[in-house]
C-alpha cells in the first residue's frame, strides 16, 4: 500500500508540474460558465435548462477524457524512454501497482474536476426539481420480433431475391433496426393502447413524440388515459413534450389494468415508434441526487477509459499509444451514429463493409464505457435507476482497471525483455 501512495502521489506531482492539472481546471471552469453564451437553445427556459446541463458537464467530461486519456498513455511510455522505469523497478515496486497507481491518480485528478463542475452546475440549475422513472411499453422483444419477421420474410415469394441471397446475420441486423424505428399509426378518432409496468409513484405524467406521414408540423388534440388518471394533448407539435396525468374526479389514482390509452381527436392520423416515441413517467427524487448519480457515471467511464489508456502507454511508443488512444475513443463515441447513418443497408460495397466491420467491433468493445448515457437521462430529467447503472459501474471502475493493470503488467515485462 505504500508503495501504491508514493506512485500515486508521484503521477499527480507530474500533473501538477507539467501544468495538465492546472489547465484542465480552468478550461472546465471556463466551459461551465461560457456554455450558455456558446450554445443556443430552441427559446424556451425547458430547452435552455436541457442544453446547459448535457453540454456544460459533458464538454468538461470530453476534456477531462481526452487529456488524461492522453497523459495515461504516455506516463509509462515516457518513463521508458527516459528510461526511469528501470530504477522504479528496482526499488522495488511491483508492475501491477505501477499501473494501478497511475490509474488510482489520474481517476482521481477527472473525479474532482467533475465534482467542481457539477458544483458550479448545481449552482445554476433548479437542485430540487423532480426527476422521474421513465418505463417503456410492454413489447415482444427485438429480437424476437426481428426473428419472426425474418421468416415471413423468407418464406414470402415476393422478397427481393438479394435480400433472399444476404446473410441471415445482415438480414436479422436491419431487421432489428427496423423493430426499434417500427412505426404505428394513430387514425383520427381511434384509440391506441399501450401496456406500462406498475409506476413506481402516483406522480404520473407521458412523455411523447407525435409526427405523421408527411413529417408536418400539424396540431395535435387528443387524450391519455391511464386508469382513473387522465391528461389532454392540444396544439403540440413534434417537439418531445410532457403530459401531466391527473386523478380522476373522485381524487383517488383507482386500480390501474397497465393499459395507457390514447384517443386522437384530432383531423390528421399521427405516427409514433412506440419503442422510442412514448414513455410512461413516474416521480422519483430530486435533480441533486440524479445529478449524484450522473457524477458516479461519469468517473466509472473515465476511469475505464484511463485503464485502457495506461494499459497502451505499457507497450507502444508515446506517439502511438496517444494516437491509438485518441482514434479509439473517437471511434467509440461516434460508432453508433456512423452505424445508424449509413445508407447501404446490406454493405454493397466491400470497402464500406471492412469499414462498417472494424466500426462495430470497436463498438462491441466499447461497450462497458459507452453503454452509459447519464448526461442525456441527466438533461431531460429521467432517473439514472442505481439498479442498471452499478453493475455497469462496477465493471468499469473495478473490474475493467484490473484487467487492464494486469495485461499492463504483463507488456511491461516483456518491454523489459526487449530492452
Amino acid at each position: 500500500m505504500r508503495a501504491f501512495c508514493q506512485v500515486a502521489l508521484l503521477e499527480l506531482r507530474r500533473l501538477v508540474r507539467s501544468k495538465t492539472a492546472l489547465a484542465l481546471l480552468l478550461a472546465s471552469v471556463a466551459w461551465m460558465l461560457a456554455t450558455p453564451y456558446l450554445v443556443k437553445s430552441d427559446g424556451t427556459l425547458d430547452g435552455a435548462r436541457q442544453i446547459y446541463v448535457r453540454f456544460s458537464l459533458g464538454g468538461v467530461f470530453v476534456l477531462c477524457a481526452i487529456s488524461l486519456a492522453a497523459s495515461a498513455a504516455s506516463s509509462l511510455a515516457l518513463e521508458r524512454e527516459n528510461r526511469r522505469l528501470q530504477l522504479s523497478r528496482t526499488r522495488p515496486v511491483a508492475r501491477l501497482t505501477l499501473a494501478l497507481a497511475r490509474m488510482f491518480a489520474l481517476t482521481s485528478l477527472g473525479a474532482a474536476v467533475l465534482a467542481m463542475s457539477s458544483l458550479i452546475l448545481l449552482c445554476n440549475v433548479q437542485g430540487d426539481r423532480l426527476c422521474n422513472h421513465v418505463a417503456g411499453p410492454v413489447m415482444e422483444s427485438i429480437e424476437a420480433e426481428a426473428a419472426r419477421m425474418y421468416d415471413y420474410y423468407m418464406a414470402d415469394p415476393e422478397t427481393p431475391p438479394e435480400i433472399k441471397a444476404a446473410k441471415k446475420s445482415t438480414v436479422m441486423r436491419v431487421l432489428r433496426q427496423g423493430a426499434l424505428d417500427h412505426y404505428q399509426s394513430i387514425a383520427a378518432d381511434e384509440t391506441a393502447e399501450w401496456t406500462f409496468p406498475a409506476p413506481q409513484s402516483e406522480k404520473l405524467s407521458v412523455s411523447l413524440r407525435f409526427t405523421n406521414d408527411f413529417d408536418l408540423r400539424d396540431d395535435v388534440r387528443g387524450e391519455f388515459s391511464y386508469g382513473a388518471f387522465r391528461g389532454a394533448v392540444s396544439n403540440i407539435t413534434q417537439a418531445v413534450v410532457h403530459v401531466p396525468l391527473e386523478a380522476g374526479s373522485g381524487g383517488v389514482a383507482g386500480a390501474q389494468d397497465g393499459k395507457l390509452r390514447f384517443v386522437n381527436m384530432g383531423v390528421s392520423s399521427l405516427m409514433l415508434r412506440p419503442r422510442k416515441d412514448i414513455k410512461l413517467l413516474s416521480g422519483a427524487d430530486s435533480f441533486r441526487m440524479n445529478l449524484l448519480r450522473a457524477y458516479l457515471e461519469l468517473v466509472s467511464m473515465l476511469s475505464a477509459t484511463i485503464a485502457f489508456a495506461v494499459f497502451l502507454g505499457a507497450g507502444l511508443g508515446r506517439p502511438v499509444a496517444v494516437f491509438t488512444c485518441i482514434t479509439f475513443m473517437f471511434v467509440s463515441f461516434a460508432s453508433s451514429d456512423i452505424i445508424g447513418q449509413y445508407p447501404d443497408q446490406f454493405e454493397t460495397d466491400n470497402v464500406d463493409r471492412i469499414g462498417l466491420a472494424l466500426t462495430r467491433a470497436v463498438e462491441y468493445a466499447s461497450r462497458p464505457v459507452n453503454s452509459l448515457h447519464p448526461l442525456a437521462s441527466l438533461s431531460a430529467d429521467e432517473c439514472i435507476e442505481p439498479g442498471e447503472a452499478i453493475p455497469v459501474a462496477l465493471v468499469d471502475m473495478v473490474l475493467l482497471p484490473l484487467l487492464f493493470a494486469l495485461l499492463s503488467s504483463f507488456a511491461i515485462s516483456l518491454r523489459e525483455d526487449w530492452i
